[in-house]
């Protein structure tokens, strides 16, 4: 099954209806502004790192002009791997003429497509495929709609979209932007959950509880715990114990507080 995934340098202009992904800047100088993903409520989110300064905070690289330039996509594959060991690899974004230097770059490097990065290319044209779809999770077919000399915009084609934004289909059913830990970030915020409940429940007090979260949450959940058979206090201390950032989790901070808020009643100690 494929998705559509819709990105721009102005949020807003991204439609709703339709989106089954939504991508984003998060560096240059398209940057989305803080809040701007919060209007895809229920649309995965994924995270363009522009200038290749990023790679704890993004899923995707853009190779292009004005963006990183090849060499960069070398050090940030391989700095994205790092940080995400074992996760789904990295998205180098480009388009067809990009290719072989990209490749030709990361053979050398030793880093192989499929096992080490993946591609988002871009036609923008129309073509949807490619003659080789080896490690391609997306084509970029459609573009914004340029003025023409009237005055007006392009009305909308086979290659072209009905506002300020591209399209891509995504064809690889297995990626999601919000798994790239061990655990999703989701499953994080619900072993931190059942954590909080289970030591409110041994008496300490919400204060302390907080400032537990607060570690927890400003820390990459590296070590490895198996789904099932994990107890609310083994939660807690394995995003305690964990090492290195986690990006994107901080903006949990408040909701978490406010559920620490709401549990267990009268504050203790």
């Amino acid at each position: 099954m494929t998705r559509i995934m819709r990105d721009s340098d102005t949020p807003p202009a991204i439609p709703i209806d339709g989106t089954d992904l939504v991508a984003g800047y998060v560096s240059g100088g398209a940057t989305w502004p803080p809040g701007a993903f919060d209007r895809f409520h229920g649309i995965p989110h994924a995270h363009i790192d522009c200038l290749g300064t990023v790679p704890e905070q993004a899923e995707i690289l853009d190779v292009e002009p004005h963006c990183a330039t090849v060499p960069t996509a070398v050090t940030w594959v391989r700095k994205r791997n790092a940080a995400f060991p074992g996760a789904y690899p990295p998205v180098v974004y480009c388009n067809r003429s990009t290719l072989t230097p990209l490749f030709n770059a990361m053979r050398a490097a030793r880093l192989q497509v499929v096992k080490d990065f993946r591609l988002w290319v871009s036609t923008l044209d129309g073509t949807k495929e490619l003659p080789d779809m080896t490690g391609v999770i997306a084509v970029q077919h459609k573009r914004a709609p340029n003025v023409q000399r009237d005055g007006h915009l392009e009305p909308p084609s086979s290659s072209v979209t009905a506002g300020h934004y591209d399209e891509s289909i995504v064809y690889d059913d297995a990626w999601d932007p919000g798994d790239d830990l061990p655990y999703t970030k989701d499953q994080i915020l619900d072993l931190v959950r059942l954590g909080v409940a289970a030591e409110l429940s041994a008496g300490r007090s919400k204060a302390e509880i907080l400032g537990l979260v607060q570690q927890g949450v400003a820390a990459e959940l590296s070590t490895v715990i198996e789904p099932t058979g994990v107890s609310a206090a083994q939660g807690v201390q394995a995003a305690i114990r964990a090492d290195g950032a986690l990006a994107g989790i901080a903006q949990q901070l408040t909701a978490l507080a406010a559920q620490v808020a709401a549990l267990g009643g009268t504050e203790r100690g």
